[in-house]
């Protein structure tokens, strides 16, 4: 295997992780344009959805469904977004990407602007990581 930017994450870098099992890793994501940005990462290395076994699908919809939820709970979100391109790393993950109700940006622009924004808030400043992180004890 080549080298792997989120493999090497997962192992040598701090992140805050909101959630981790064998199989997946949630990870917050210091954004200005977009509170509540989220990594879904494999924990394996795999470039593709058909690479995905019965237990990381299942994971996959269950973690998200939970995001989803909670992020509405905690931050008022209205939409989550949710894109996957794999290209410039080629390691199965996934941006979540809530958008807030009143948002002026919707869609593609937004997202975009999100995925290429360049981070300005610490994620230690930002009460919505601990409140995600509750949503998990249980999961």
């Amino acid at each position: 295997m080549n080298s792997c930017a989120i493999c090497e994450k997962q192992f040598t870098h701090k992140r805050e992780v909101i959630y981790s099992n064998d199989r997946w890793m949630l990870v917050a994501v210091e954004s200005r344009t977009a509170l509540g940005y989220l990594h879904l990462e494999t924990k394996r290395h795999i470039e593709h959805w058909h690479d995905l076994n019965e237990a990381e699908q299942h994971d996959f919809f269950h973690i998200v469904k939970v995001v989803e939820s909670a992020l509405k709970e905690i931050i008022g979100s209205e939409r989550l977004y949710m894109t996957s391109m794999n290209e410039l790393v080629r390691h199965l993950h996934f941006h979540l990407i809530p958008r807030l109700e009143g948002s002026a940006k919707r869609g593609l622009p937004f997202i975009s602007e999100v995925i290429g924004g360049v981070p300005s808030v610490s994620l230690k400043e930002m009460d919505w990581v601990k409140g995600l992180k509750t949503h998990f004890v249980h999961v």
